[in-house]
């Protein structure tokens, strides 16, 4: 934090107010190894549970409380299984927000630490108190932001900040067992695709959301993202970051990455008990299936260093995906902190939402 705070005291000298955060994501298995809780079955167990059961995300609430106690928040029911959701809504305009991101490399803490990039992020407002809504005379479509396995969407508000002011209405979605929602479960899209399509729907019904749809999903939210697209048209516009190629995989190579502690055999054992468990419910829950039944474009991103997206899984998601689509890297970063680059990202992901969404 002390690091945060120095880094956009250098940025931002002259601004009244500063705050700066650390990014961390919510590493559940990893601290089940901790516990001693190892064995494959566990692992594949919690994994699947909803990960609000698992963790007190008190802290994160607690960081951006100043902010998102500005924005009204709606409750979304869906099912079934019968869940509740929770959304903000920021309306676009000007909040007099700046969004400063960096990475730098630092030294493993111990021998094989594999965690060798601090993500920094500054946050700032030029006006307080700021304004629960701003006007404006053209709302240019509205964008739904999805965050990553284990988080809320609390931490994607610094994205929706970046496309408020950009001019679109940012719905940030506390998916299924995540957050301040409900539900026993998480099932890698099958069913979150359909819970999302509802929230559209309520939000259509209430007023609160006009014109093209587009969304913006981090890893576990990029998938539903382009899940949600190929069967749903109202979703016109796509960036997927950091998407993952298929659950079991990516729990393989997550656990192989941040929980070097563990043997390799579990693993692997851990990853079969999930894909087999998805496989008897969804025969296919590939990324690759849904992104087959797009119809339009997809902005894919990944981290240079990303240990869970690799290159070659992305550029064959783009290879399936619709003419047009394209993707980009952003140096140093890793899995945990490339949806995060706010510096790097927000010029091409703006840029991506102006020229796709409404087409």
């Amino acid at each position: 934090m002390k690091a945060a705070r120095k880094l956009a005291s250098k940025l931002m000298p002259r601004r009244k107010t500063k705050w700066a955060v650390v990014w961390v994501t919510a590493a559940l298995l990893a601290c089940l190894v901790c516990t001693g809780c190892v064995s494959s079955a566990t692992i594949a167990r919690h994994a699947i549970e909803a990960p609000n059961r698992q963790s007190n995300d008190a802290k994160a609430f607690k960081q951006f409380a100043f902010v998102t106690t500005n924005f009204p928040v709606q409750k979304v029911a869906v099912g079934p299984p019968p869940a509740s959701l929770e959304l903000m809504v920021i309306e676009p305009g000007d909040y007099g927000a700046t969004m400063v991101s960096s990475i730098t490399r630092r030294h493993p803490a111990r021998r094989g630490d594999t965690r060798t990039n601090l993500f920094t992020f500054a946050f700032h407002f030029s006006q307080l108190p700021i304004k629960s809504k701003l006007e404006t005379n053209h709302i240019r479509g509205t964008v739904f932001l999805l965050h990553g396995y284990g988080l809320n969407k609390e931490l994607m508000l610094p994205w929706g900040m970046v496309l408020a002011q950009a001019g679109y209405r940012a719905v940030l979605v506390d998916l299924r067992g995540h957050g301040r929602s409900t539900g026993d479960r998480i099932y890698f899209g099958r069913v979150e695709r359909t819970d999302l399509a509802q929230c559209l729907d309520a939000l259509e019904q209430r007023g609160v959301c006009k014109g093209p749809v587009g969304a913006l999903g981090i890893s576990y939210g990029a998938v539903l993202a382009l899940q949600w697209a190929a069967v749903d048209s109202r979703v016109q516009c796509v960036t997927a970051i950091s998407p993952y190629s298929d659950p079991g995989t990516a729990m393989e190579e997550y656990l192989k990455v941040y929980a070097p502690q563990l043997m390799w055999r579990t693993d692997r054992k851990a990853a079969g008990i999930i894909t087999r468990q998805l496989a008897a419910e969804w025969p296919d829950s590939t990324t690759a299936t849904a992104v087959h039944g797009l119809k339009r474009p997809v902005l894919f991103v990944r981290g240079g260093h990303d240990e869970i997206c690799s290159r070659e899984d992305l550029s064959r998601l783009r290879a399936a995906a619709p003419e047009g689509s394209e993707m980009r890297e952003v140096p140093m970063a890793n899995h945990l902190v490339a949806g995060m680059c706010i510096t790097q990202l927000e010029g091409p992901v703006t840029n991506w939402f102006g020229a796709h969404l409404g087409r």
